[in-house]
C-alpha cells in the first residue's frame, strides 16, 4: 500500500511537471530574425532616406521588445500621427535612418505574426539619436493554402511593394 501511494505520488508530480513545462512552451513568445530574407535584405544596415514626416512616439502600450529599441516610429501607417501620445521628436523628410535588423515575433496568446524593423535615426539638428522599433507587414493567413507577407507604402518608399513574399513563421 506504501509502494502504490509513492508511486502515485511520483506519478502526479511527474505529470505536473510535464503540464507546467508544456504550457510555459507554448505561451512563450517566438521570434525569427528575417534580417537576410526578402524584403528585409535590401534595407537592413543601409542608409534610407525618409520621404514622409515621421513621429518618434513612447507609448507605454507598446511591448518593447529590445530594451535598445524603446521608442515607436509612427508614419501614419499604425495608430496614426494625431494618437495623442508623447512625441519624443519630430523627423522631417530627408532624413537618413538606418534599420539594424528585422525580426518576426508570434505573441504568447493570440498567435499573431508582426514583422519589426529595428533601427536609428540621427538628427544633426539636436545631435541626439533615437533607437526606434516600427511594425512593418501584413501577413495574410486566413482562407490562404499557403499564407503570405505584403507591404504597404514604407517611410522610406516612392511605391509599395507589389509582391507577394512566402516567409516562415517563428
Amino acid at each position: 500500500m506504501k509502494k502504490i501511494l509513492i508511486v502515485s505520488i511520483i506519478l502526479l508530480v511527474c505529470g505536473l511537471s510535464v503540464m507546467v513545462i508544456f504550457f510555459y512552451t507554448l505561451s512563450t513568445p517566438k521570434y525569427k530574425d528575417v534580417s537576410k530574407e526578402e524584403p528585409f535584405v535590401g534595407i537592413v544596415n543601409k542608409k534610407l532616406t525618409t520621404k514622409r514626416h515621421i513621429q518618434i512616439l513612447k507609448d507605454p502600450d507598446t511591448p518593447i521588445i529590445h530594451a535598445d529599441y524603446c521608442y515607436h516610429l509612427e508614419d501614419g501607417n499604425t495608430f496614426g500621427m494625431d494618437s495623442g501620445l508623447e512625441i519624443i521628436a519630430e523627423i522631417p523628410i530627408g532624413t537618413e535612418i538606418t534599420i539594424d535588423k528585422s525580426e518576426l515575433h508570434t505573441g504568447r496568446v493570440s498567435g499573431t505574426t508582426t514583422a519589426y524593423l529595428f533601427g536609428t535615426i540621427h538628427l544633426e539638428n539636436t545631435q541626439q539619436t533615437y533607437a526606434f522599433q516600427y511594425s512593418w507587414g501584413h501577413y495574410h493567413t486566413l482562407y490562404e493554402d499557403t499564407p503570405y507577407w505584403t507591404f504597404d507604402l514604407a517611410f522610406w518608399q516612392d511605391t509599395a511593394l507589389a509582391d507577394k513574399y512566402i516567409i516562415a513563421v517563428p
